[in-house]
């Protein structure tokens, strides 16, 4: 039995084989990486037993967690917190490990048997930012994996995208998981990563930057950008979110265009030693590439582009399941694990 989990700055997500004998079905269940903190007080406890959503209690402070966190501060008017922070553990989240220990739970749950096998995400190291500990932030989910009873392995998120999406091009492509913390990318060649980087700019980077503009919260662009947004189209939506969605749509031209400039300079730092003579496919998947005309509009930033790109690009697709395929892709990995 072996299960994968994709580890991302807005969900968590775990894929485990529902039948273990075909290995063809793949169940998901995902948790939104966040939560809300209120006084613990009985009238408060009451009322979220009431409505059955799920908290956890630490000293005098109640931690709602998940989608219902979400949707609280959205109420309240707050900013919902992460324990996650650009891709790893936030460094001002005293409480993030019991957080994320509870969510953990929620999504792969405990071991059922020892030295159960699960491969987890990493990025891979951001190159325009300093101090973001990797190094911790991998040590710190292997050991709550292994508290859970797991024996945990540790993949670049990037490359389960090409594991999942791959296998007609024998497993050679560019991948980019564009998450809400970062964008990760790598090469793969024949299963092998050639290349993986990472850039602290995601969906987090959208919603701050559009917030910032517009002199409202970041999760009210988010709640905006979630409920859909045409990124062809600025007209398609709600006249009264327009501004919102024209911020919107600025800063993903922004960030995709700093994604495939940021490729093209890693590959030229190479000087060479990578060559690749075949065109390759370039894969996107990850929440932030979700938005209606993603794909569409990385191409076009693309054209503009190619003539001085390193290698020849075949073509630019999504993933098949963009939230769901860097979890898949882990399990597998994992699944050809025979230690």
């Amino acid at each position: 039995m072996s299960k994968g989990l994709d580890i991302g700055t807005c969900f968590l997500v775990g894929a485990s084989y529902t039948d273990t004998t075909a290995m063809a079905s793949v169940g998901i269940r995902s948790v939104r990486d966040c939560f809300i903190d209120f006084e613990n007080e009985s009238t408060t406890r009451n009322l979220l037993k009431m409505s059955k959503m799920p908290y956890i209690i630490k000293d005098d402070t109640l931690f709602v967690v998940g989608d219902s966190a979400l949707r609280m501060a959205n109420i309240f008017k707050k900013e919902v917190r992460r324990p996650l922070s650009k891709g790893v553990i936030s460094p001002g989240e005293k409480d993030a490990e019991q957080i994320l220990y509870a969510l953990l739970d929620e999504v792969v749950g405990k071991a059922k048997s020892e030295g159960e096998k699960i491969y987890y995400s990493i990025p891979a190291a951001p190159i325009d930012i300093n101090g973001a500990n990797v190094a911790y932030h991998e040590a710190i989910f292997k050991k709550i994996l292994t508290q859970m009873g797991y024996r945990a392995v540790a993949m670049n998120e990037a490359s389960a995208i090409v594991y999942s999406n791959c296998s007609d091009e024998q497993f050679t492509a560019i991948s980019s998981s564009c998450g809400a913390g970062m964008s990760n990318v790598a090469l793969v060649y024949q299963t092998v990563v050639g290349m993986a980087f990472s850039v602290a700019r995601g969906g987090d980077y959208i919603d701050s930057n559009a917030a910032m503009a517009l002199d409202t919260t970041a999760s009210r662009i988010m709640a905006i950008k979630e409920k859909g947004v045409n990124l062809m189209d600025v007209n398609d939506g709600d006249p009264k979110d327009l501004r919102e969605r024209e911020a919107i749509i600025v800063y993903y031209k922004n960030l995709i265009r700093y994604v495939i400039d940021n490729v093209r300079e890693e590959f030229l730092k190479t000087n060479g030693s990578i060559q690749i003579e075949e065109s390759i496919p370039w894969v996107i998947g990850g929440g932030t590439s979700m938005a209606k005309g993603f794909i569409e509009l990385f191409r076009n930033e693309f054209e503009a582009r190619k003539r001085n790109f390193p290698i020849s690009i075949s073509e630019i697709r999504a993933a098949n399941d963009p939230l769901n395929d860097v979890a898949k892709g882990l399990l597998i990995a994992a699944s050809f694990d025979e230690d």
